[in-house]
């Protein structure tokens, strides 16, 4: 399950709006913005893809936040196949991800891949 950290310059709202552009082509699962503590913004998007050619499923989780002065965006994805034979994903998670990192690129201060043991 690949996830991925990055700062960016522009807001939550310009992030946001960002890749729900990106990801035009999936089925948007849950959007919400949120004020926290009174001056900080939080954001929430969640999505999903389904490949009829090979039974593969993928979703994306996407968090926005300014609780450090700067935009920070955790994406999440994960994959599974609903094939009889073999039960893994065959990449579409990384490209869920490669997915947002494209076109947040253009706003990109840093990058940190998230591994959990």
């Amino acid at each position: 399950m690949p996830s991925y950290r990055y700062v960016v310059k522009s807001s939550v709202e310009e992030t946001m709006d960002m890749i729900k552009l990106s990801q035009a082509k999936s089925n948007p699962i849950f959007e919400e913005l949120r004020i926290v503590m009174g001056e900080h913004k939080l954001a929430t998007l969640a999505y999903e893809k389904y490949y009829i050619r090979n039974s593969n499923r993928t979703a994306l989780f996407v968090t926005i936040h300014d609780f450090y002065d700067q935009a920070e965006v955790t994406v999440i994805s994960t994959g599974s196949s609903d094939n009889f034979l073999f039960n893994f994903e065959w990449g579409a998670a990384h490209d869920y991800i490669a997915s947002v990192k494209k076109v947040l690129r253009p706003v990109l201060i840093s990058e940190t891949e998230i591994k959990y043991e």
